[in-house]
């Protein structure tokens, strides 16, 4: 009896741990699986410059917003303010103002990215690259498609975006960005180059 008891104490001992294994096998595994997740929406990133028809849902608008605003910042200032436009008549004279974003007129939703350089004169560029381009990755994972178009440091295009949408001096527009749901199959482009590497010393 005894004997009977030793094994079966045995067999439910290994099973528990044959449990915990596979649980703490699958959690590694998802995890895996989440960080090669992120790391192709990196490589899979891409220019988007022309747009269906179909609008880009608030919920998918929320979600592009709030990864903008996890970016990183010099001393957590976070000099951004950001632009969200609808509008189908602003989209198309965002693209009068900037030719260089004359995707716009074709898109459903276009984001302008804004420096207060009053909160940080000094790191406001940097820190609204950052937010742009946790834009970018958003819109890609979300199954969108974007391209960022250059808006500071042109004096006209600065001026005309501030006229558009009645910006203060200390607003500075640093891009625009069409986004909306690809029109067609675009492909990442495969930009690593080895001799841009640099090891300890050029």
């Amino acid at each position: 009896m005894k004997k009977i008891f030793y094994v079966f104490s045995v067999l439910v001992l290994f099973s528990l741990v044959s449990c915990v294994t596979a649980d703490n096998n699958s959690k590694k595994s998802a995890d895996n699986s989440s960080k090669n997740a992120a790391i192709e929406n990196i490589l899979n990133r891409k220019s988007v410059r022309q747009y269906s028809d179909k609008k880009v849902e608030q919920e998918k608008i929320d979600t592009i917003l709030k990864c903008a605003m996890a970016a990183p910042s010099g001393m957590n200032k976070q000099p951004w303010e950001i632009l969200a436009v609808t509008d189908k008549e602003k989209l198309e004279k965002i693209a009068e103002i900037a030719p260089n974003a004359s995707y716009s007129k074709n898109s459903q939703l276009a984001i302008i990215v804004c420096g207060d350089k009053n909160i940080s004169e000094r790191f406001w560029e940097q820190d609204c690259c950052a937010v742009t381009e946790n834009i970018l990755l958003a819109v890609e994972a979300l199954e969108l498609g974007a391209v960022w178009c250059m808006a500071y440091p042109s004096d006209e295009r600065v001026a005309g975006i501030r006229s558009l949408f009645n910006l203060p001096e200390n607003i500075i527009p640093l891009n625009i960005i069409p986004i909306g749901y690809p029109l067609t199959q675009e492909q990442p482009k495969q930009k690593y180059n080895a001799d841009k590497v640099h090891v300890n010393n050029w």
